[in-house]
């Protein structure tokens, strides 16, 4: 199953990279349009904010395809190394990713401790992977919710550390519960979920030799909680 997931992701990390790339050229061209007009305008000119707003837009654009980019590499590149990273830059990457959703969702998200986490050794894609999808889960358990609220919490814990990810969500059953990380095993209506999304997370982080565990409370929510170790490397020399 993971294979053929990887396949598939593979040929979607291709095309997101055509696509970002034929983007990107015309985006370019409207941004130094744009900053030429503002060049030659008077900022007591009424066009001159708008000017100011349009550039602000397309380097958010810009922005969002510099993350698509990266995460076609994850896809594109195949095994990467093991590197130094700080899940600050993580979170934000995916936040940014995932700002139309949360806004056209009205999700309340928050997030704490990441500030003052360490940096981990850790496959920087693969993670990068993992937060998109737990967060891209958060979103959809929300939706129908009166409470829309997304809680991201990280801190340390011993030689490890502790990413937590609490949505207000509808929640799971007991009886679900023991098969979310079976591959294909899915609760979304068909057409919406592979039911890999979570098999693929649990794999990436017991590669890393972290643990990801679920607890969740129907019609209250769901808490997914990752706990890496800050060097791998050091733990398997042990």
């Amino acid at each position: 199953a993971q294979l053929v997931h990887a396949g598939k992701m593979g040929a979607m990390g291709a095309m997101t990279a055509g696509i970002a790339h034929e983007l990107n050229n015309p985006m370019m061209g409207i941004l130094n349009y744009i900053q030429y007009c503002l060049k030659h305008t008077e900022q007591e000119d009424k066009r001159f904010e708008v000017l100011q707003d349009a550039e602000k837009e397309v380097l958010r654009c810009s922005d969002i395809v510099g993350n698509l980019l990266t995460f076609s590499r994850m896809e594109q590149e195949g095994e990467e190394e093991f590197q130094q990273k700080d899940l600050k830059d993580i979170l934000d990457r995916v936040q940014k990713l995932l700002t139309y959703r949360i806004r056209a969702e009205n999700v309340l998200l928050t997030r704490k401790g990441e500030e003052k986490a360490p940096p981990i050794w850790m496959k920087e894609n693969n993670i990068q992977q993992v937060v998109l999808n737990l967060m891209d889960n958060a979103i959809d358990s929300i939706r129908k919710s009166k409470k829309k609220e997304i809680h991201v919490d990280v801190r340390k814990k011993g030689n490890r550390v502790q990413m937590s990810f609490r949505d207000t969500g509808s929640g799971i059953s007991p009886e679900n519960l023991e098969k979310i990380f079976d591959p294909f095993f899915t609760t979304k209506i068909e057409g919406q979920g592979t039911g890999l999304g979570l098999s693929i997370c649990h794999s990436i982080i017991s590669n890393h030799g972290g643990k990801i565990t679920c607890e969740s409370t129907l019609g209250e929510g769901t808490t997914f909680k990752v706990l890496l170790p800050m060097d791998k490397r050091r733990e398997e020399r042990k």
